[in-house]
């Protein structure tokens, strides 16, 4: 009797207490051992779905956010061996543990099973206890795995943010924007540095934690108007740095222009019934043609800011408008 490839795609959440979703696939030849599976997986509390083949529950994979395997090492078409080295194999699914629940015993079929990818292998006929124990197991460690993810994540977040803007913090302009300057050598990038304008008078006025929240506010107002794959910096207190990856000397003076407009046409603290205005001077230099060096094009951004400041702050100063101006 020739049996089709069944697969089933096994759900565990309570619906009632919408628990995280955790996803079991299940995949057998025998419909049998898939009814026995289903069965036995519902009852302990899974939601299960069916496929019709192995191919199909690869394709489901790619489609279904899944925690663990169930997988028969004897099927038509692709062995549960290949099956499980295509899931290993795929960067989106390499890291769902695979369990083998299969009928071989040999020595060289559990080894086979391991070099495949998978994290255990059980072999039929399997008790209730012991397959709910293993999966619980595995489940268990995937959510560690999966904890220890979003932790490592976080803190590497928290690791290269200001807590204060969202922006970016010093550490992380200057990892990345001489990777950037080496990797991107045939296009501009242009580096802004902005101040705020008599901003020890805001805060001697409205004191240091409204001070802090103008700040918090200012970020608000940059960040939507930062062109795609451009980023902030909090340089320290009232300063700050734009990263404009391929924007040269105009583009990257206009976007500083949009963000000086915008920041003095803003009212700010009005969440305490206040409406203070501010002003930002800019200062902007651009790689390569002011610039050859990560050095040389934060100086020369922070030179043409000194410059703005001299000429009466509220306004955008490039480095190369600058040096003109000198030779004039």
């Amino acid at each position: 009797m020739t049996f089709q490839s069944i697969s089933c795609i096994i759900f565990n959440m309570d619906e009632e207490i919408k628990k995280p979703t955790q996803t079991i696939r299940g995949v057998d030849y025998n419909p049998v051992i898939v009814k026995i599976l289903d069965e036995l997986l519902t009852r302990a509390g899974y939601r299960v779905m069916k496929v019709s083949s192995g191919e199909e529950a690869l394709e489901v994979l790619v489609e279904v956010k899944l925690d663990l395997v169930l997988l028969d090492v004897d099927m038509p078409g692709k062995s549960g061996f290949a099956i499980c080295k295509t899931i290993k194999q795929n960067p989106h699914t390499t890291d769902i543990p695979v369990l083998f629940v299969t009928g071989r015993a040999e020595r060289e079929d559990i080894i086979a099973g391991f070099a495949a990818g998978g994290q255990d292998y059980i072999i039929k006929p399997f008790t209730r206890a012991e397959l709910l124990a293993r999966v619980q197991t595995h489940m268990t460690l995937r959510k560690a795995q999966q904890d220890l993810q979003a932790s490592v994540s976080r803190y590497r977040d928290l690791s290269i943010l200001d807590d204060l803007t969202g922006f970016y913090n010093t550490r992380y302009l200057y990892q990345t924007l001489q990777e950037q300057l080496e990797k991107q050598r045939n296009l501009p990038l242009s580096v802004v540095f902005i101040d705020i304008d008599n901003f020890k008078r805001v805060v001697d006025t409205y004191g240091h934690l409204n001070g802090s929240s103008t700040i918090a506010e200012l970020a608000e107002i940059v960040i939507p108007l930062l062109p795609e794959g451009c980023y902030g910096v909090s340089y320290g207190g009232d300063e700050f740095v734009l990263v404009l990856a391929g924007h040269g000397r105009r583009e990257g003076g206009r976007v500083a222009e949009q963000i000086r407009l915008a920041i003095e046409q803003a009212s700010f603290l009005s969440f305490c019934d206040l409406a203070v205005h501010i002003t930002v001077s800019c200062g902007v230099a651009t790689y390569p043609d002011d610039a050859r060096t990560l050095t040389e094009l934060l100086g020369n951004a922070d030179h043409a800011l000194f410059e703005t400041k001299r000429r009466g702050k509220n306004m955008v100063v490039s480095f190369s408008e600058m040096e003109q101006a000198q030779l004039c």
